[in-house]
């Protein structure tokens, strides 16, 4: 009777959802563990039939590949497949990185750490020393001042009734410090000297006024702090031209400014002066302290985008990375700064100051921006009605221009010329 009345328990036990752990808590004395399972093992389970047709799938799948590749064309298909990968990585690297890459201020090495005081010999006469500033949000900035020591120069230079300043306003492209660029800076102002003295029958008080360039460090760049970005350096090339105006400027002065920007920046410069004269026209009206006037920019070198840009640094059609320009959240464009520099002076055209002259110093063999460059942006400025010009320094390259003896020339008489009226 105890043998019989056990059937039925059992049964329950070795079908349906049976839990070991439960199971064996709840056996009746005389069953054994291995009957149970014995009887529960007769049914496949869910899991270990969904286990095996992932097995034939991918069985399938190992079949359809070998079967319609010949053997002869695995190494081929391999190194594709690897090639393939390594593009896409790295081209999805360069989009993340794209602010790295563009804002090179870590090239060359250990440039951050420049001293003024280890390029003095190249500078002399030229006396340069740092000054800190501050851009809109807060950054910190430096700014390299630059100018030629001279016997009178704790006194005015009195030109009729105020003291005549030059202040020339630098932007250095997107690599390396500004200490690295003072050699050159200093080889302008000699220049500027020595042509100023000889072209004094013309220009009555040019041998008489003080020059003096002043070169910005952008946000992560040298000691300025921060991070390089397209909108922050916007910011601190705003700060910078106040700056300029609010130090050099004075009732007894008259100040004149030229913007100079160097490769990408020659389109921070053009980016920062349609701001600039709306801010000094609004300052005029309200009677304001009034920011000094442009006298002309200087673009050598210039860029016309990014998708030029990669153009040129990968000429090569078939690699992938000259066509990631629309992916770039960098937009620096001299075209579309020529064209709202156009909009600016057609919707101001009663301003005090109109749009300021404009000089492109190209280089013959420039190996980073294509060598049509120049030329679109000189015709572009011409169809809308800017004064514009341009010269070709022949055999210089890309930071050659001022170094030539013609290009530093050209360069320098556009200076004076627009700063002696």
């Amino acid at each position: 009777m105890r043998g019989r009345s056990l059937l039925p328990r059992i049964g329950r036990y070795s079908h349906g959802n049976l839990q070991t752990k439960t199971c064996s808590q709840r056996l009746p004395l005389g069953v054994s563990q291995q009957y149970i399972h014995h009887n529960t093992c007769k049914r496949p389970s869910l899991c270990h039939n969904k286990n095996e047709l992932r097995l034939r799938a991918n069985q399938q799948l190992r079949t359809f590949l070998t079967e319609s590749i010949p053997p002869i064309l695995y190494p081929p298909a391999i190194f594709v497949g690897l090639l393939l990968g390594l593009w896409t990585w790295k081209c999805f690297w360069i989009i993340v990185m794209q602010n790295k890459l563009l804002y090179l201020s870590w090239l060359p090495p250990f440039s951050r750490s420049d001293k003024i005081a280890e390029y003095e010999a190249e500078c002399k006469p030229v006396h340069w020393e740092e000054k800190q500033i501050h851009s809109l949000d807060g950054t910190k900035l430096a700014v390299c001042e630059g100018y030629i020591p001279t016997k009178d120069s704790q006194k005015p230079v009195v030109t009729g009734k105020k003291t005549k300043s030059v202040v020339i306003c630098y932007f250095q492209g997107n690599g390396g410090s500004t200490p690295l660029r003072l050699p050159l800076l200093s080889q302008v102002l000699r220049t500027i000297s020595t042509m100023s003295k000889t072209t004094s029958s013309t220009s009555s008080s040019s041998h008489q006024t003080r020059f003096t360039i002043v070169a910005l460090s952008y946000r992560g760049y040298w000691t300025s702090s921060g991070r390089a970005t397209q909108s922050g350096i916007k910011l601190d090339a705003q700060a910078f031209l106040k700056w300029v105006s609010e130090t050099y400027s004075s009732p007894e002065t008259d100040l004149q400014v030229i913007l100079w920007g160097h490769s990408l920046g020659s389109s921070v410069a053009c980016s920062a002066l349609p701001t600039y004269l709306t801010q000094r026209e609004t300052q005029q009206s309200t009677n304001d302290a009034k920011l000094a006037p442009i006298s002309g920019v200087i673009m050598e070198a210039p860029t016309s985008s990014i998708k030029d840009m990669l153009i040129s640094l990968y000429p090569q059609r078939w690699l992938p990375y000259r066509y990631l320009w629309p992916f770039s959240w960098n937009t620096w464009c001299n075209a579309t700064n020529l064209e709202r520099l156009g909009e600016w002076r057609d919707e101001n055209s009663d301003a005090s100051q109109s749009i300021p002259p404009i000089f492109i110093l190209s280089a013959e063999k420039d190996e980073v921006i294509p060598p049509y460059v120049a030329g679109q942006l000189e015709r572009r400025g011409q169809d809308l009605g800017l004064d514009i010009s341009m010269k070709e320094v022949s055999g210089a390259m890309h930071t050659d221009g001022p170094m030539k003896v013609d290009g530093r020339e050209a360069l320098v008489r556009f200076i004076l010329e627009k700063t002696s009226k």
